[in-house]
């Protein structure tokens, strides 16, 4: 299943990448997450273990796999958490609009799930994920900037 959102970030992309390029930042930014912390490596090391907890009491762990400060953008997987699907792989990114000095926000994945949770699927992490999540960034750049 893949799973796509964008939205228009009214802030440039250095300050949007600065506030987003550190895989523990997203608990300044998201607010479904409540604290973020490094368990192994360091916030940009590729193969760093990140660990969330969310505002509804569940935990995720995550993976770093790429991280680019040349391309704005960082891969990532899940090893645990309280999602029906297997084999997640998302990509967060970033692409400066150069009409306002405005970036766009590009959050996508793919995962496996059986068809019966793909609806639920396709709303929790396309819309309470990455839409809700990438909201809260433009929020928390306009409230910071």
């Amino acid at each position: 299943m893949n799973v796509y959102r964008s939205i228009i970030i009214e802030a440039p992309i250095d300050r949007t990448w600065a506030a987003v390029r550190e895989f523990d930042s997203v608990g300044a930014w998201n607010p479904a997450v409540t604290a973020a912390r490094m368990e192994t490596g360091t916030s940009t090391s590729v193969g760093s273990v990140r660990h969330l907890d969310i505002a509804d009491g569940t935990i995720f762990r995550e993976t770093l796999l790429a991280h680019s400060d040349v391309d704005h953008c960082y891969t990532y997987d899940i090893i645990e958490g309280p999602l029906p699907c297997t084999n997640y792989l998302s990509t967060h990114s970033f692409v400066p609009i150069t009409e306002g000095n405005w970036t766009l926000g590009i959050w996508e994945g793919t995962f496996d799930c059986a068809r019966e949770d793909e609806a639920k699927l396709e709303s929790i992490v396309g819309d309470l994920i990455y839409r809700d999540g990438m909201k809260g960034l433009a929020a928390w750049l306009r409230e910071n900037g």
